[in-house]
């Protein structure tokens, strides 16, 4: 029986420190604390979600490329479980957000990894490259925004703009039609700045991200995360932020391998296109067809079809241990007044 006893607690003992070392909170600049976590076996892969988003959108992304990477994954300061208690200009901005991935880095002490980014966070994660030195191995861009400028940040919105994104082929201009009454109906009940107005407006936008109407409920929840995130979306995107915004600069002189995936329904598909050929012209280019903003979710076979080999054909030799990270962040410390 204590024989017993003693292997159960052993195993239980393991399991806690393997936990420990895939999981947790990592002090990276500012006392920022990132949430992270580790998944699979392989060459290490990092995912950086939109701006404005945790990593929660990811999971399916995320869980599929695990299966043949080491995938790190983590919340950007102030989203998800990365709390953080001052949100202003100097705590919260894209700089920030460029260090914290290097310092997250340097935390788990991984010598080289792979990016893979999405949105806004494919500028975010070009802006890394210029910093990174000899730590990138790849990089991969999921409909990334504009490279050649920041465009104007609406005061008086919560959501993104979706005119990139016309609504899903799969529903009808009636079912368009008879969404829009049913949202102007329900608007006329709630306060004009409510959440739940703004949560409304986002599940009918939602079927402007996807092409399959079965990822609409994923869609809303990304919409109406940035709704809540906008203090630090809104910072994030604008707060020093280089104009003209060349990141490929530093692609092309260091020769960093590139693949951009666009879905086949972006808007001015051939303008996007023909506009990464000749900012990088090594660059593979993989258009996914029947795909929205998610193409992972939307088309997930063509999608990983372009992206799985190109992620294979780097192979780290030696993975260092990390660091160690903090203690998970307490609530009192989660619940402090923001600025």
């Amino acid at each position: 029986m204590r024989k017993n006893l003693f292997l159960i607690s052993l195993l239980l003992l393991v399991s806690l420190i393997t936990k420990a070392q895939s999981e947790g909170w990592a002090i990276c600049n500012s006392g920022a604390n990132l949430y992270f976590k580790i998944v699979g076996s392989g060459s290490p892969v990092l995912v950086v979600s939109d701006v404005g988003n945790s990593s929660t959108y990811l999971k399916d992304l995320v869980k599929k490329l695990s299966e043949t990477n080491r995938v790190v994954y983590y919340d950007p300061r102030a989203t998800g479980k990365s709390r953080f208690p001052y949100i202003n200009d100097t705590t919260v901005n894209f700089n920030k957000a460029v260090a914290d991935i290097e310092a997250l880095r340097m935390v788990l002490r991984i010598p080289k990894w792979s990016v893979i980014a999405h949105g806004f966070g494919a500028k975010i994660a070009c802006a890394y490259a210029s910093e990174a030195g000899t730590h990138l191995a790849q990089l991969v861009l999921i409909n990334p925004t504009s490279m050649s400028e920041v465009a104007a940040q609406a005061t008086d919105t919560y959501f993104d703009t979706y005119e990139d994104y016309g609504f899903s082929g799969m529903l009808s201009q009636d079912v368009i039609n008879q969404r829009f009454q049913r949202l102007q109906t329900y608007l006329q009940t709630v306060s004009t700045d409510s959440l739940a107005r703004a949560k409304a407006i986002m599940n009918f936008q939602a079927a402007t991200y996807v092409h399959d109407t079965l990822h609409e409920p994923i869609a809303a929840d990304f919409l109406f995360e940035k709704v809540r995130n906008v203090a630090v979306k809104s910072r994030v995107s604008s707060k020093f932020v280089p104009k003209p915004f060349d990141c490929v600069t530093t692609l092309r002189t260091r020769n960093i391998p590139v693949m951009v995936v666009l879905s086949r329904q972006r808007f001015n598909l051939n303008g996007l296109v023909n506009y990464w050929k000749k900012s990088l012209p090594n660059a593979m280019i993989s258009v996914i067809d029947r795909a929205h903003h998610f193409p992972w979710l939307d088309n997930p076979t063509a999608f990983y079809e372009q992206v799985n080999p190109f992620l294979q054909r780097f192979v780290l030799e030696e993975y260092a241990s990390q660091k160690k990270v903090s203690r998970p962040v307490g609530r009192g410390y989660q619940r402090r007044k923001r600025y």
